[in-house]
Formats: C-alpha cells, sequence, structure tokens
C-alpha cells in the first residue's frame, strides 16, 4: 500500500478503500509562490502534501505553515462553504489532489472517518477563529497553539443558561449566543466576552468552545518567563545560529517582521529580522548589537523569541 495516505483520518479506512481513493486522485506539482486556492472561492477538491511546506494565509494574516504529510482543502467539503483561506506553495511541493465528490462520498458512507473528519474541522476552525477574530489574534503564535488545545467544547439546549466565570472567551460554533439584558446576538464564528453581572443564553441547539482567561494568562506568564530565561543566557560573547531555510518577511499589520521556516513563525522587530543573514554562530551577541544599531534590550530580546519559537540556537557563549 503506498504511503501517501497513511496518515490521520485516512488510518481509519480500509486498505482497499485507501486503494480506491488514490485511484480516483492524481498527482500534481506547483512552484514556489504558485497559489493552490483562494479564499471564498467555491472550488472543493482537497490536497495532500507530499513534499514541501504550504502556508495557509486567512485575510492578511498567516494562520499556519504546514509540512508534508498533511491535508488541506477538506473544510469546503465538510462545512459546504467557500474556501477559508488560501494556500500558497511556501516552497516547491508536490500534491495529491483528491476529488471533492470522492471526499464527500466517504464522509457519507464511512461513518468513523466522518466523525473524525469533523472534530478535525472543530479544531482548525477554532485555530483559524483564534489567529483571525478573538482579542488574542496577536500573541506569540506558540501561545496562541496551546490555547487552541485549552478550548473546551460545549452542546447547549435551548435557552440554556451559560454559566462560567466573568471574562471568559466564547467562540459561537453553532446556533447563537444572546445576552439577556439587551439581547445582543453572538453569531457562529464570531467569540464572545463575558462581562462581569451580565448572564447568557443559548439560542436554540447551540455549540461553543469555551475558554478560560485564566488558562490565557497561564500561558502568558509561562511564554514570557521562557523567553527571559532564554534572554538570560544571551550575554555579549553569546553567539546565536538561525535554523535552516527561516526567512524573514516585513508585514506591516503585524508591526514587524515575520519570521518563519517550515514549521515555526514569530514576530520581532525588523532591526531583529535585518540580522538573520548574520545569525550564523560567527558573531556574538555584542556585535551584533553594535551592527544593528539599537538598543541591548531589543536585540536580545528578538533573539530569545527567536530561540523560543525554534527558529534558532544558541551555539556559544
Amino acid at each position: 500500500m503506498p504511503s501517501t495516505l497513511r496518515f490521520g483520518p485516512f488510518m481509519l479506512l480500509d486498505p482497499d478503500v485507501r486503494e480506491a481513493l488514490l485511484a480516483s486522485s492524481h498527482e500534481r506539482r506547483f512552484r514556489q509562490g504558485d497559489v493552490l486556492m483562494e479564499e471564498q472561492e467555491r472550488s472543493n477538491d482537497a490536497y495532500v502534501l507530499l513534499e514541501g511546506s504550504l502556508r495557509i494565509v486567512g485575510g492578511e494574516r498567516l494562520l499556519a505553515i504546514v509540512v508534508a504529510p498533511a491535508l488541506v482543502g477538506e473544510m469546503s467539503v465538510i462545512t459546504a462553504t467557500g474556501r477559508m483561506a488560501t494556500v500558497v506553495a511556501d516552497t516547491p511541493v508536490r500534491v495529491l489532489e483528491i476529488p471533492g465528490v470522492e471526499l464527500r462520498r466517504l464522509i457519507m458512507t464511512h461513518r468513523i472517518f466522518a466523525n473524525a473528519m469533523r472534530e478535525r474541522a472543530d479544531l482548525i476552525l477554532a485555530d483559524a477563529f483564534l489567529k483571525r477574530h478573538s482579542p488574542l489574534r496577536d500573541l506569540p503564535a506558540e501561545i496562541v497553539s496551546n490555547l487552541v488545545a485549552r478550548l473546551v467544547p460545549r452542546d447547549l439546549a435551548p435557552d440554556q443558561l451559560i454559566e462560567g466565570g466573568h471574562d471568559d472567551l466564547l467562540l459561537v460554533r453553532r446556533g447563537a449566543v444572546e445576552r439577556m439584558s439587551d439581547r445582543e446576538r453572538t453569531e457562529p464564528g464570531e467569540f464572545l466576552q463575558r462581562v462581569r453581572g451580565e448572564r447568557y443564553a443559548a439560542v436554540g441547539e447551540t455549540w461553543i468552545y469555551e475558554l478560560r482567561m485564566a488558562d490565557v494568562a497561564a500561558e502568558i506568564i509561562r511564554h514570557q518567563e521562557k523567553v527571559r530565561g532564554i534572554a538570560a543566557r544571551l550575554g555579549d560573547r553569546a553567539r546565536v545560529r538561525v535554523a535552516s531555510g527561516a526567512v524573514a518577511v516585513v508585514d506591516e499589520a503585524l508591526g514587524g517582521a515575520l519570521v518563519h521556516d517550515a514549521a515555526h513563525r514569530a514576530v520581532v522587530s525588523e532591526h531583529v529580522a535585518a540580522l538573520i543573514p548574520r545569525l550564523d554562530g560567527g558573531a556574538d551577541v555584542a556585535t551584533l548589537i553594535q551592527a544593528s544599531g539599537r538598543t541591548r534590550g531589543e536585540i536580545v530580546e528578538g533573539l530569545a523569541m527567536l530561540v523560543a519559537a525554534g527558529l534558532a540556537d544558541i551555539v556559544g557563549a
């Protein structure tokens, strides 16, 4: 059996079913920068990434960078909507294109596979909403990714009161949530932050994700402590080496530069990003600070953020 569909939900399918799916699909190659799909378009074929990496962008925001093996584009089939994001080849890529009609047929006829695909879709939607629409979207990528795992799914009956902390976040997945004081509704795909003294109820059968602000605070503190610990190791004689394949892209919407490789990302100041060509493990921190013309605090914090994100290593002191 070829290995192209031996991962994720596909492993729930019998070998003969996977073979039939392979037979109905075909291989394609894309060059770096090619667009595989655009946000809101109505196509519904899915792609299994076999080689290379893809950049997933929603609006002006980077949602994810995925590496092989990975499945992209299946959301249009599961949700019966237009594409929720634009997918761009971050490197030259090789993919297996799966017809949307075949993926839909499997979802209709294989219950366990369908449940796994829908659970996967819920997590993808939650991740996308956190990164695009929530008050937390500008937090470091590591924090946002960790918070996705802390989302608690809740199913609510019609008119059920929603109990919880006074400042917790609610992401509406289906149905709606109504603030009882003025009947203002939060619709599917939107976030609501509870306000002390207000009461909220489900409108019809409603599904939500709940995120405790205490968990948000804990993740922020944990990340800050990690960065501070790394910064403490970056004395003047320390040397830093950037990960192979890391690139920097200036993004005005982020107020700095996005640094990423195939699996990691971080946002740093443009001045820190400009030092990346020199992060070969040769120049020490004192030399980098002098070359940048910036304060020690800015450069050391930026380097620490790159190390914390897995985009660089401390190689000497």
